[in-house]
């Protein structure tokens, strides 16, 4: 039995020692073959080197980005369009009310004042101003630049006078500045205005003091006359201070004869121009002695030196920090049948011209006689003036004529207009 397991020993260890010398010839995962295992045998053979790993792929060259194209040249914007002439309105009373005016581009023309209590009148190149709640209207053929209604907008273009933005309202339109006066920034134009009053009330007018002055500078038709007068002739400026409370004093500085030129020439404007202060009014009515070609003493050219003397007075008044309204000649009784036909024509144009262009309020005193005759009619006017006598006034007309240009203050809205008495 001994025996017997004796001779398998050698067996089985020569079958560890053949293993083992399998297990050292087998590759490693090294890069270099591990040693031989020592036995019992020879020494075991070196190990096979590993194989070098590959290299990896080289990345490929990214393109490169394109250029970007450059942006095109903008568009330049264009000048805003000038404000087109439109028509003046037909009467003292503002027009239709009108919204305020789109986004305007600046452009050429001044926006139009609104009648009293209406809309802007269309505005002239250079306009008026608008009304009380009214638009301002915008840029007329011949008027300034006016200025929008307290709380209007300002309009768009018109003969009417051109208008500024009112007090809170935008820049009208075209007038686009507008004086359109100024481009406007919303809302559309106002509708047309009175030009027979130079449309709106919105003139600027200083504060009126707790005294103050009414200067009136003109000819005959609005003179003081001596009580001797043997026609019994009076200037309707001359009844003009009864109509005012006592606050009111009216220094009616009015000449016979006078024209714009001679009052100036004469050394009378000189001497009015000195007494007016801060506050007062002037109230300026030539053209019955202007028209006179015969004398070139005192004849002015309606569409050049009348109006630059109308300018003169304006221009004093002002920077002596007075108020300047300008008034047209009253009406001569001068009948067609039963119509009165007017006799001022250019110079009546001139004073509304100038109105616009300095943006100064006009008293329509032609258009106010001109109706009142036409009430009274060819025979019942008669006892309005003196005797053989179609321009001036006695007491009678003197005092109707003076309540006409009280209303008229009243219709402009004129802060003195509060001192009328009722």
């Amino acid at each position: 039995m001994q025996r017997a397991h004796r001779s398998r020993l050698p067996v089985l260890f020569g079958s560890i020692v053949f293993l083992l010398l399998i297990a050292a010839c087998a590759p490693s995962n090294d890069s270099t073959g591990g040693a031989g295992v020592s036995g019992g045998g020879s020494g075991g053979g070196a190990g096979s080197s590993g194989g070098a790993g590959t290299g990896g792929t080289v990345g490929v060259a990214g393109t490169g980005g394109t250029t970007g194209a450059s942006g095109t040249t903008g568009t330049a914007g264009s000048d805003g369009v000038a404000g087109t002439t439109g028509t003046a309105g037909a009467s003292g009373a503002g027009g239709g009310a009108g919204a305020g005016g789109a986004a305007g581009i600046g452009g050429a023309g001044a926006g139009g004042r609104g009648g009293t209590t209406g809309t802007g009148g269309a505005a002239g190149t250079t306009g008026g101003r608008g009304g009380t709640t009214g638009a301002a209207g915008a840029a007329g053929a011949t008027g300034a630049g006016g200025r929008g209604g307290t709380t209007g907008a300002a309009g768009a273009a018109g003969t009417g006078g051109g208008g500024r933005g009112g007090t809170t309202g935008s820049a009208g339109a075209a007038g686009t500045t507008g004086a359109a006066g100024r481009g406007g920034t919303t809302g559309t134009a106002g509708a047309a205005g009175s030009s027979s009053v130079d449309a709106g009330n919105n003139w600027d007018a200083p504060p009126v003091p707790s005294m103050v002055t009414i200067h009136v500078a003109g000819d005959s038709t609005a003179a003081v006359f001596p009580a001797t007068d043997a026609t019994m002739r009076v200037g309707w400026a001359a009844v003009l201070d009864p109509l005012f409370d006592s606050t009111v004093t009216v220094n009616d500085a009015a000449l016979s004869g006078r024209s714009s030129k001679s009052f100036i020439d004469e050394g009378a404007w000189t001497s009015l121009e000195a007494k007016i202060k801060p506050g007062d009014y002037l109230i300026i009515e030539f053209g019955h002695n202007d028209e006179k070609t015969d004398d070139p003493t005192r004849y002015t050219d309606p569409a050049t030196t009348y109006r630059d003397n109308l300018k003169i007075f304006i221009n004093g008044a002002r920077a002596k920090g007075g108020f300047p309204v300008l008034a047209t000649s009253i009406c001569r009784r001068q009948f067609s049948g039963t119509t009165v036909t007017g006799t001022h024509g250019a110079y009546t144009t001139a004073v509304f011209a100038v109105g616009q262009q300095t943006g100064t309020p006009v008293l329509d005193m032609e258009t106010f006689t001109k109706n009142w005759l036409m009430g009274l009619g060819p025979t019942n006017s008669l006892a309005y003036f003196a005797m053989d006598d179609n321009t001036h006034l006695i007491m009678p007309g003197a005092v109707a004529v003076a309540k006409l240009a009280v209303a008229g203050i009243r219709a402009l809205g004129l802060p003195i207009a509060a001192r009328a008495l009722p």
